[in-house]
């Protein structure tokens, strides 16, 4: 029996199989499918297959992404059929197919609506669909929704612009590679991870091409910065991986004196001494104006201590000058620090009430860098201090349970 594309006027064949389920993908909620590729039309099809069916020959919904156009479609995989309905939460629409969509036709069209219905609680998707011979025949689809059927267009189909969610390792390495890198960008890219994750001094040649150990720093990357791409890029992350250079990669943190590194995340060590009865993370300022380099940023917990309680010394030795206007800058974003009058600290401004808020910390955990502001004592001229913050979150859990201290991750959370 041929098949055909309800209102197009043409006839797609079944082409090449490419993918008839993809038991990985099944796991992660993409509704049951297969698909097609007419390699003379350029046309990716995808059929959706429904959970029931009832009648002889039911139609099947269908999805096309025209590959030259570039545009979507979206219609019924049967033949000799005289017209169709869908039937969701008790209600009745008839069946428009459509031909040339964007993307944001795509989500305009009401019946697009329809398709995520059982996802959100409305139940079940019904196909009833009324045959030349008066017959009558339906599909029944229970598991149907908007985010799967995107998933399907992009990862089968490598349809663009629909802002699809990755969810498993196959989705990752498309969208890796749909960024199209050049071997200068993933040249760029191997030196920064080298620089953060590996071996000081390590050359890692001239090639483009991401070796094993590579796709270990990126997954250690993603997951200092809590993306969930494993060791595939996530692209999100790409431009900032991209504007970062070799001299804004923090220098290798000392360990203070009778203590030992237990681990480096990205630009931020963990310490903690021989009994580990005190914790710390600390990383080395990235950049210094107005400023000698050599400072360094850190926090620090004893094992003995309760709750929340925290050392926080924003940078040390302190260059600032304490009677002065003294603030950081997090990712575009502001707040106001002063100079403890006992310990020499610098540290968040409190509260009304002598208390300190998390907002600052909270905003070190999902920020990319700090600039600290003030005028330096020595010269009283303007001065800054730039600290990067890629690993700062993975490091303040490794410090929390170094020491057993969970009750600090309130600062970060």
């Amino acid at each position: 029996m041929a098949k055909w594309w309800v209102g197009s006027g043409r006839a797609v064949p079944a082409a090449v199989a490419l993918v008839a389920s993809v038991a990985g993908l099944q796991a992660q909620e993409l509704p049951a499918h297969s698909v097609t590729f007419d390699p003379a039309k350029a046309a990716c099809r995808i059929v959706l297959e429904p959970d029931g069916v009832t009648g002889t020959g039911p139609a099947r919904l269908v999805f096309v992404s025209d590959m030259l156009q570039p545009a979507l479609a979206f219609g019924l995989d049967g033949s000799g059929i005289a017209d169709a309905i869908l039937i969701s939460n008790g209600e009745r629409h008839p069946f428009i197919s459509q031909n040339g969509l964007s993307p944001a036709d795509l989500r305009a069209d009401p019946i697009w609506a329809l398709f995520g219905a059982a996802a959100d609680g409305a139940g079940s998707l019904y196909l009833t669909v009324r045959n030349d011979d008066g017959g009558y025949s339906s599909a029944r689809y229970d598991r149907l929704s908007q985010d799967g059927i995107l998933r399907l267009l992009t990862l089968a189909c490598g349809a663009e612009g629909l802002d699809a969610a990755a969810l498993t390792p196959l989705e990752f390495r498309a969208a890796e590679a749909r960024l199209a890198l050049s071997d200068a960008n993933r040249l760029h890219i191997r030196k920064v991870l080298s620089e953060l994750y590996g071996t000081p001094g390590t050359d890692v040649g001239d090639s483009g091409v991401f070796t094993v150990t590579d796709r270990r720093f990126i997954a250690q990357f993603n997951a200092d910065e809590e993306n969930p791409s494993g060791d595939y890029l996530w692209p999100a992350a790409v431009p900032d991986l991209l504007k970062l250079t070799v001299k804004q990669v923090a220098a290798t943190t000392p360990a203070p004196p009778g203590e030992t590194e237990l681990a480096r995340h990205g630009d931020w060590s963990v310490f903690a001494d021989t009994d580990r009865s005190v914790c710390r993370i600390a990383t080395m300022a990235t950049a210094a104006e107005g400023l000698d380099t050599g400072f360094r940023m850190e926090f620090s917990v004893a094992a003995k201590g309760t709750g929340g309680m925290m050392a926080i010394n924003l940078v040390t030795p302190n260059p600032f000058q304490a009677d002065a206007s003294l603030g950081v800058i997090i990712d575009g974003k502001g707040f106001g620090l002063l100079v403890e009058p006992k310990t020499g600290a610098v540290i968040p401004q409190p509260l009304a009430d002598g208390t300190l808020s998390n907002d600052l910390t909270k905003a070190l955990r999902s920020g990319k860098g700090a600039e600290l502001r003030g005028l330096a004592t020595a010269t009283k001229a303007p001065a800054r201090l730039s600290f990067s913050l890629a690993g700062f979150s993975a490091a303040f859990k490794d410090m929390a349970g170094a020491c057993n201290r969970p009750g600090i991750m309130g600062w970060i959370e």
